[in-house]
């Protein structure tokens, strides 16, 4: 088995500038539909925002190649269940890097207005270079 992990930390205020300038184009780019909707009225929609940002560049740090060689923003979906807890769902290359998948966890936290994403997949078979598959 081999646990692939990647983290990613930001300035939630970061995100905040960007959406305020670009508004739904920036959502557009990074977010599934299904996320858009999700966050669009929350009260706290620059943590939202940032929080979904963030957990996707340490997922696709754990693949080994990062937001690069085919794999976008929109290549992970990360909805909220009711109790809060994320869960992210695969598509498009990142789906197909992640084939063998047997687990994966995640963790998005806040304080100070920074935040923190960390992204851990296991999958069985050997070690290799994910970004050469």
């Amino acid at each position: 088995m081999v646990i692939l992990q990647g983290i990613d930390l930001l300035k939630i205020e970061r995100i905040k500038k960007i959406y305020l300038n670009y508004s739904d184009r920036f959502l557009e780019k990074i977010l599934t539909n299904r996320e858009i909707k999700q966050i669009k009225n929350h009260r706290q929609i620059y943590n939202k925002i940032a929080s979904k940002f963030s957990a996707k560049e340490a997922a696709s740090k754990a693949l080994g190649t990062g937001i690069s060689n085919g794999i976008t923003f929109k290549d992970f979906e990360i909805l909220n269940e009711s109790n809060g807890s994320p869960k992210l769902k695969f598509y498009g290359v990142a789906k197909t890097k992640l084939k063998n998948l047997s687990s994966s966890s995640i963790s998005i936290t806040h304080d100070g207005g920074g935040l923190r994403g960390a992204r851990a997949f296991a999958r069985s078979g050997k070690w290799r270079k994910p970004w050469l598959d």
